[in-house]
Parts: C-alpha cells; structure tokens; sequence
C-alpha cells in the first residue's frame, strides 16, 4: 500500500528534474531539485 503513495511523489520528483535538466540546467541542481521535491511531496 506505501508502494501506491510513493510512486507519484517519486514521478513528480523525477519529473521536475527531468524539466530542469532539459532546460539547461546542471545534474547536480537536477539532484537538489529532486530531493527537495521529494521531501515537499511525502
């Protein structure tokens, strides 16, 4: 059941990584993003 919670924060995570990875940004600040995202989202 905790499987169906997470995976839509973990896709939205991943989702604004991936968006700011295409619009030029760098992997590090694509790591950031997606943990912060993470954090808002659980």
């Amino acid at each position: 059941m905790e499987a169906l919670v997470i995976a839509p924060v973990l896709a939205a995570a991943a989702g604004y990584s991936l968006v700011y990875l295409l619009a030029g940004g760098g992997f590090m600040g694509a790591i950031v993003i997606f943990f912060v995202a993470k954090m808002l989202g659980g």
